[in-house]
């Protein structure tokens, strides 16, 4: 039931429907697999949760080292926290 919950949680965040994807996923008991963090991750990171999404990512690379998603997207992520504009700093 809960791998049903979870496909269809990645449909609703495909479909830019990422209200109704946390809404379900907050339903799903939280499990020790590489797809319930992933999704995690990709839903947190549709609200800019960057800190949880992070978690959710390294969670992946504790069970699986060599995830290529969860590396490409806290990548993504460390070059979002880290981007540094200097025309911010001038009046």
């Amino acid at each position: 039931m809960d791998k049903e919950h979870l496909e269809k949680v990645k449909e609703l965040i495909q479909a830019e429907k990422a209200n109704d994807a946390r809404e379900l996923f907050n339903q799903i008991k939280e499990t020790e697999s590489i797809e319930y963090f992933l999704i995690k991750g990709k839903l947190e990171q549709k609200f800019q949760n960057w800190g949880d999404a992070q978690n959710a990512f390294l969670r992946v690379l504790e069970i699986e080292p060599q995830n290529k998603e969860a590396q490409s997207r806290l990548q993504i992520i460390k070059g979002i926290l880290n981007f540094w504009n200097p025309e911010m700093f001038n009046p």
